[in-house]
């Protein structure tokens, strides 16, 4: 089981409250969106290291802006600094889910999601 964060201020948009809840209960981890992080304010990758350990999954994505309105863009083009996610990533032995999570251009973004995996495939090896 995983707690999903979503942007504040719903209840675990802040790792903190997700740490405090998942405290001594080894099958509760959390289940990391970095870009509702970003839409929070939040930097991801700090982020990711508070919760080292504790991650079961990832939504993933890059986005366009720092802002709650900021939508999707293909990994590698925005502002969400994917290089160093994945870095941090590597840096803990993560061997969980990452999810393609993408939502803007809903009906016309298979090219995008595409543009995205290629460029996760190229920074993973």
């Amino acid at each position: 089981m995983a707690l999903h964060n979503h942007p504040e201020p719903s209840t675990y948009w802040n790792p903190d409250t997700v740490l405090e809840a998942v405290k001594g209960r080894e099958n509760i981890k959390a289940c990391a969106d970095v870009g509702h992080w970003i839409r929070s304010g939040m930097n991801p990758v700090e982020n990711l290291k508070k919760l080292e350990g504790h991650i079961a999954s990832l939504h993933f994505k890059d986005l366009n802006e720092k802002t709650k309105e900021a939508h999707d863009v293909p990994w590698g083009t925005g502002i969400s600094d994917v290089d160093s996610l994945v870095e941090e990533l590597k840096r803990q032995g993560f061997e969980g889910v990452i999810s393609v999570e993408y939502e803007h251009n809903w009906d016309t973004s298979l090219p995008e999601i595409e543009q995205s995996v290629n460029y996760f495939k190229k920074i993973v090896n």
